[in-house]
């Protein structure tokens, strides 16, 4: 998979660094580091390149594949749901530290409020 400065050298094609560097406005030498780093930079350099080269800056990052890690709490309510159990369920997220009474509440304020947007429809 190509890195941050190969994916600039691309970009620059058979332009110059000097000219390039130039229509960027920076010094040569910043272009030149940029080329031959491996990460990619944040911020206003980052914004500044994708801006003059008219790519995203999804560009430069590399689309690794996505893997989904199974956890307790989502077989456990994957199994509810399939034994129907959850018919009025409402599937929330919430850190480990968070008490199961607060879950509920935010649950019951979830549902309060999906009813009240529905109401208003009719």
């Amino acid at each position: 998979m190509p890195k941050f400065g190969e994916l600039l050298r691309r970009l620059r094609g058979g332009r110059s660094q000097r000219e390039v560097a130039a229509e960027l406005g920076m010094p040569v030498t910043t272009l030149s580091t940029l080329e031959n780093q491996d990460s990619v930079p944040r911020g206003p350099v980052l914004r500044r390149l994708t801006e003059y080269f008219a790519v995203p800056p999804t560009y430069f990052y590399p689309a690794g594949p996505v893997t989904m890690k199974p956890s307790d709490s989502a077989r456990e309510w994957l199994a509810r749901v399939r034994q129907n159990t959850a018919k009025d369920a409402i599937a929330t997220y919430a850190p480990p530290q968070f008490p199961e009474g607060m879950k509920k509440q935010l649950a019951e304020k979830i549902r309060q409020r999906k009813h009240a947007n529905t109401s208003d429809v009719k």
